[in-house]
């Protein structure tokens, strides 16, 4: 892995908008700029490669700038979602459509703004809290200032509301509509094409290789803290829905606005 990633991962500096220019560089942002139809796309997981595949069977996507975010709270191996883009990159080349190189995001600030600050409030509020929530609105949040900045009015994300029968509470359709309805406040569009999408040998079929849910990809020390001890999952939508509607949404607009002005 090239060393200035590694000192960036390292750092996790405020990563938002002020991009370096070896990683972004000005003729490639004047070239985003001049495609019509180039979509920004976050790698992590399974899910969301499956779901950049998938989006370029559904719309007319021509360019993909491909994101990796952190937040300071994952472990693991680095060079993995970095060895999925290329292999990504394989498959979209083949399809004619522009792979460009990927860029890292991030700002552990606004994630504690919306996940660790407030957590014994929002708890004691609401009587359920999980950071796990905040979390994908962060992530999906980041990508906001810089579609702004390119014009890409589309970004992609791999969400799915089930995965084989298990619940995941940042992936529920109240949190789904949340990160769906901030985007919107920006006039862009969060397309989650794999959201029905149930069956995880279904994700494998659009992907074309043997890729197990939960393997090759980068954990988070805060990973199920949603779950009892049993392991079982009690909903909580009625403060969830809270949580988006009275602070989460708000606190990220704010953000998204500060970044925007910079």
């Amino acid at each position: 892995m090239d060393r200035k990633i590694l000192e960036l991962l390292a750092n996790k500096p405020e990563l938002v908008t002020d991009l370096p220019e070896w990683m972004l560089p000005i003729s490639v942002i004047e070239e985003i700029k001049e495609t019509a139809e180039c979509a920004i796309a976050e790698i992590a997981g399974r899910d969301s490669i499956a779901a950049i595949i998938r989006a370029c069977d559904l719309r007319p996507i021509k360019a993909i700038l491909p994101t990796i975010a952190y937040s300071g709270t994952e472990h693991g191996n680095w060079e993995i979602p970095f060895l999925k883009t290329e292999e990504l990159k394989r498959v979209m080349e083949k399809r004619s459509v522009r792979f460009y190189d990927p860029v890292l995001l991030g700002s552990p600030g606004f994630w504690w703004k919306l996940c660790g600050r407030p957590a014994t409030h929002l708890f004691k509020k609401y009587g359920f809290f999980s950071s796990c929530v905040g979390c994908h609105l962060y992530f999906h949040a980041l990508r906001i200032p810089l579609a702004r900045k390119l014009g890409c009015r589309l970004v992609i994300g791999g969400e799915r509301e089930s995965h084989d029968g298990k619940i995941k509470v940042n992936q529920i359709g109240i949190s789904l509509e949340a990160f769906i309805k901030l985007f919107k406040k920006f006039d862009l569009e969060l397309f989650l094409p794999l959201r029905h999408v149930q069956r995880g040998d279904e994700i494998e079929e659009i992907i074309g290789w043997n890729w197990e849910e939960g393997e090759d990809q980068l954990e988070c020390v805060l990973s199920q803290n949603y779950r009892e001890h049993d392991g079982s999952i009690v909903l909580h939508e009625d403060a969830i829905a809270k949580y988006f509607d009275e602070f989460a949404l708000q606190t990220a607009e704010e953000e998204i606005k500060g970044y925007l002005n910079e």
